[in-house]
């Protein structure tokens, strides 16, 4: 039996493999309790002396729960003309004739040629009807964007029949 120093190697082998096989399970129990590595917090949220206080997180069934419908923004004029001053001109220009800026820029720069006219007085645009142009808001076309997320059906709905009643003067009495 061979000895270093005083320990014989048989021993020393057997505390070597018992040290590393309980250092592995250590990490390894570590890094499996949550999403961090080592569950140590210094914060008061996460110690369990202040989790004891907290209210149960438990799920609210939404009959139990008063809901109502979100106040509608005054910050801003809601009216058609607005709407369409602000999402629509920069391409199509003020007065819906697809001479907008950005499409200008588009078409200068980048050689964008358009499938659909952009000129909303086209002969073509008022067969869509208000209809016909609130689903264009809707879906977008080419690189026209979708305002489903942007604007809520009543503002679609007053820009389409802004679009038709006065760019398109089907009823300009209407316009402001």
């Amino acid at each position: 039996m061979r000895i270093i120093g005083r320990i014989p190697i048989n021993k020393l082998k057997t505390t070597l493999l018992g040290v590393s096989i309980t250092a592995v399970l250590v990490t390894a129990i570590g890094c499996s309790q949550g999403s961090y590595p080592l569950d140590i917090f210094y914060e008061m949220h996460y110690q369990d002396s202040y989790k004891s206080y907290e209210p149960p997180r438990l799920s609210v069934p939404s009959s139990a729960v008063p809901r109502y419908e979100a106040p509608k923004s005054t910050s801003f004029p809601d009216n058609g003309k607005y709407l369409f001053d602000v999402n629509c001109s920069m391409c199509h220009g003020a007065t819906g004739q697809g001479d907008g800026p950005v499409l200008e820029l588009m078409s200068s720069n980048y050689g964008y040629k358009p499938v659909v006219t952009p000129n909303l007085t086209a002969d073509q645009v008022k067969a869509l009807g208000v209809a016909g142009v609130q689903g264009f808001l809707v879906s977008g076309l080419n690189v026209m964007p979708s305002f489903s997320k942007l604007l809520t059906e009543d503002e679609m709905r007053l820009t389409s029949e802004y679009v038709v009643n006065c760019i398109q003067s089907a009823q300009p009495e209407g316009c402001r």
